[in-house]
């Protein structure tokens, strides 16, 4: 689990993400939106892998650069991923290890877990201490209908599914992603491989699927920005 920090003499939280090499972070792309400074990274964003606790611990690491999904459209969230390159490398030990990408597509009924530093309340603080929640994937079908039907009871303006490039999950009212979670790795329980990225949804947990996105439709972009 990697930890997207920024700032300098008050380091603050921003995202998630996971460790795919000794020098390449995933992560979704919207979580990079706020760090640039006159077209370049911030300085001050670092990742910190190996610890629970994102302000705490663990190994932290400065980045050389980016590599933001070409087709990545920020106003309706679409290709929503990107790589963080590090300065060194990431030492790998008992609590840091590369997670294994899946590739094969997923459809509904597969029991998945997510873990993040997000917010537990809309107006909450993020967390100090990594959670974890798992929930179930669903129909990519029944997943458009629900979010149709969410925007409408929830009186929001939202951004339409598209099944083909996002997975969506649900667990129950009042448990699921929030602000901060972004990023962070869905993984499949039965095989511990990643096949989401923590991408969308409605603040926070109120009852309609969270939007992730699917690995299995980004494989030749992923191979080919790995490092």
């Amino acid at each position: 689990m990697v930890a997207l920090t920024s700032g300098t003499m008050v380091r603050s939280f921003s995202c998630g993400g996971s460790v795919l090499t000794r020098r390449t972070v995933l992560t979704a792309a919207h979580c990079l939106d706020n760090v640039f400074n006159f077209g370049s990274l911030s300085r001050s964003l670092r990742v910190t892998v190996g610890t629970n606790r994102w302000n705490q611990g663990g190994q932290t690491l400065a980045l050389t650069g980016n590599n933001t999904h070409p087709h990545y459209v920020r106003q309706t969230v679409k290709n929503d991923l990107a790589m963080l390159y590090t300065v060194s490398d990431i030492i790998f030990n008992n609590l840091v290890r590369p997670i294994s990408l899946s590739f094969v597509y997923v459809g509904g009924g597969v029991q998945a877990r997510a873990a993040g530093w997000g917010q537990t309340g809309a107006t909450a603080p993020v967390s100090p201490q990594l959670l974890e929640l798992q929930m179930s994937t669903i129909d990519g079908q029944r997943c458009v209908r629900d979010v149709r039907q969410a925007a409408i009871d929830l009186n929001v303006r939202t951004f339409p599914v598209e099944p083909h490039i996002e997975l969506c999950t649900f667990h129950s009212p009042g448990r699921g992603m929030c602000r901060g979670d972004s990023g962070s790795a869905l993984v499949r329980v039965d095989r511990g491989e990643q096949v989401g990225v923590v991408s969308w949804g409605f603040p926070c947990a109120r009852g309609a699927p969270d939007m992730f996105v699917r690995i299995s439709a980004f494989q030749a972009w992923i191979n080919q920005a790995t490092r």
